[in-house]
């Protein structure tokens, strides 16, 4: 099997607010890392056990103010290069109409053309709706994209950068 090429833009490191962890740590974790490489990397407040410890370790008379409390669950996982930093939102976040693929803001992920082929399988398969490709114009950094939704309802692009 040929090696896919790597892609020629990526950023370090991103943040992203979700509504379910678990479905999050699924969704990135596993479909995406599937499509673009990685790994799971670590977790903060997951358990029971991690927010009685919390509780236990938090200043008295703190109400919850203390550093322990200040940090809301998280998930980091590596997709491709990128590390994402999945938090659980402190409200709740409006999710677009479930036909709706684009939108802004948006979550921008590296992806060679093999592996945005590989997304259509991958979602195809995971029943993730998806739009894509996406051809671009030659005068465009972008040669082809592919749009979907996380479980949360946050906007993703995999984008192939142009030949240079």
């Amino acid at each position: 099997m040929a090696e896919m090429a790597e892609p020629s833009v990526e950023f370090g490191r991103r943040a992203i607010e979700v509504n379910d962890l678990v479905l999050a740590e699924e969704f990135y974790g596993t479909v995406l890392v599937e499509i673009l490489g990685g790994h799971l990397d670590s977790r903060y407040m997951l358990t029971t056990e991690e927010l009685i410890e919390a509780q236990r370790r938090a200043p008295k008379g703190a109400g919850g103010d203390g550093f322990f409390f200040g940090r809301p669950p998280f998930t980091k996982v590596m997709v491709g290069r990128t590390s994402i930093l999945l938090h659980v939102a402190p409200r709740h976040i409006q999710e677009p109409l479930p036909g709706q693929l684009r939108g802004t803001p948006r979550l921008v992920l590296s992806a060679s053309s093999a592996q945005i082929a590989k997304a259509v399988e991958v979602l195809g398969r995971e029943r993730v709706p998806f739009e894509g490709p996406v051809a671009h114009l030659p005068t465009s950094p972008i040669a082809e994209s592919l749009y979907c939704k996380d479980p949360s309802g946050n906007f993703l692009e995999l984008a192939c950068a142009q030949e240079l």
